[in-house]
């Protein structure tokens, strides 16, 4: 079940992976922005306050990394979520998850957006 109001930002650098996750997100009741580089990404977030940034599995790990300490510096309440390979690790995320299941993207969403502010979750399947 969605987070009333909540805004999400999703970027994925495949176009085809961000035109699914997108329709998935917004079929389930949440605003859903996105970006599809880096810079993109920043200038939305900068200018928008979001509630939760999904950083997808098609983004390089060196501006994914980028991307979670940069929002958390613009917006230190706002939460990421990095969908990442099975042998990465995303330390700068509030949570990370491995699976692409649609239901496992909706239930890490949906957990990001209303755990406490002092637990980081893994929600890999």
């Amino acid at each position: 079940m969605p987070v009333l109001q909540s805004k999400l930002l999703l970027v994925e650098v495949d176009p085809q992976l961000l035109e699914a996750r997108t329709s998935l997100l917004a079929q389930n009741g949440y605003e859903v922005s996105t970006a599809s580089t880096l810079t993109s990404a920043l200038r939305l977030f900068r200018s928008f306050p979001f509630d939760l940034l999904v950083i997808g599995a098609s983004v390089e790990e060196r501006e994914r990394t980028a991307m979670a300490a940069i929002s958390k510096r613009i917006n230190p309440r706002a939460r990421v979520l990095a969908m990442i390979g099975l042998d990465q690790k995303q330390p700068l995320a509030d949570g990370w998850m491995t699976s692409n299941k649609e239901s496992d993207i909706l239930d890490a969403v949906a957990t990001l957006l209303t755990k406490d502010d002092n637990r980081r979750s893994s929600a890999a399947a």
